[in-house]
Order: C-alpha cells, then structure tokens, then sequence
C-alpha cells in the first residue's frame, strides 16, 4: 500500500542564536545546499519533525547539541534520533541520506566497540561532529 507523504518547512523551531541554528548553516556549508527543518506528514493523520533537511528531502540530518556533561538523557537521545533514521529510510524515504550531527560532549555515546557505533554505521547513518563553527565527518575509532 503506497503512503501518502507530504514534507514541509518547520518555521520557527529553532532561536535564530541557538546552537542547533548554528548546526543548521554549517550544515548547509557541508553540504552545499540549504539545511532546515521539516515536517512530515503520513497519510494526512501522522505529523512530525525532523530537525533538518534539504528542500528536496534527499537527506536527512537529525542534532544532539551539548556543551555541559553528558548524561543519561543525551544517550536516550541518540537511540531515539538513531530509531527515528533507520524508519524514516526504511518506511518512507528509502534512498535518503541519513546523518547524526553532534557536538564533542555528545562523542562520548559512540565508543569505538559501542552498540550505538555499530548501530550507526549498519543503518547507513553518517556521524558527523560539528565544532568551532564547522562540521565533519565523525569516526569513532579513531580518537
């Protein structure tokens, strides 16, 4: 059964001096296209966000900004982005580009023998670690 499927611009979800603001451009510099905020709708009843995307919704980037210590939740937080990735390519968007942009605190939830490492690069999730004002890709094993 085909799904209907709409993808919008998320106006206004992040503060213009925010540090996921700041992920977004540099993003968009990475990438060499606009970055922002999307709103997917499923079969006109299933709505939700995803923190960024180009416009034609090729890729899919989701953002864990931290500057203090790393906690439990921040981990949480990877799972659920990691989760919300790997349906969003599995259900919906099967030749997207997926990637997880993180700050340094954030490097800790992906050791090199971790599950979340390994959980990454299975799903086809790019890690990429965004830093002094500029992103790259994030390799776990070569700290």
């Amino acid at each position: 059964m085909a799904r209907l499927i709409t993808v919008d611009p998320a106006r206004g979800r992040f503060p213009e001096h925010s540090p996921e603001a700041a992920m977004l451009r540099d993003l968009g510099a990475y990438f060499g296209t606009p970055v922002a905020p999307v709103t997917i709708t499923v079969d006109d009843s299933t709505r939700f966000e995803v923190e960024g995307s180009d416009a034609a919704a090729s890729f899919f980037v989701q953002l864990i900004a931290n500057a203090g210590s790393f906690t439990s939740a921040h981990r949480n937080r990877v799972s659920a982005n990691l989760f919300k990735l790997a349906w969003l390519k599995q259900s919906l968007f099967p030749d997207a580009r997926l990637a997880l942009c993180i700050t340094p605190t954030v490097t800790q939830a992906f050791a090199p023998a971790g599950w979340s490492t390994l959980a990454a690069g299975d799903l086809g999730v790019e890690l990429l670690l965004h830093q002094h004002g500029s992103v790259r890709p994030f390799d776990p094993t070569t700290r």
